[in-house]
């Protein structure tokens, strides 16, 4: 007899499973897009040239609250892209039996 290895079985790519790690990669550039152009809203400079004190002032302030809103929003996207990958990725496959070791059950 001979003592070749058994090939091992190759897994079938899912669908399913292509379309979740799209949708994640999608979640995590959007967030990231998204996180910069809060961060860039609320720490940016605001170009006020033509407009009086209080309109200068409610920009700023609209500005700086919406920046605040798009960078929680995108730090959300991406954490939950991020727990969605973790959650999606391959599992480690079982380490094969070794069949002279002792069964650990009785």
């Amino acid at each position: 007899m001979s003592s070749a290895p058994e090939p091992r079985p190759t897994r079938r790519p899912s669908l399913g499973r292509s379309a979740a790690l799209g949708l994640c990669g999608g979640l995590l550039l959007g967030g990231l897009g998204l996180l910069a152009a809060g961060l860039r809203s609320l720490f940016g400079a605001v170009d006020c040239a033509g407009l009086s004190g209080p309109e200068c002032e409610l920009l700023q302030t609209a500005t700086r609250e919406v920046g605040r809103m798009q960078t929680l929003s995108g730090g959300a996207l991406t954490a939950l892209g991020a727990a969605l990958f973790v959650l999606l990725r391959p599992k480690a496959p079982a380490p094969p039996e070794d069949p002279g070791a002792p069964s650990a059950s009785p």
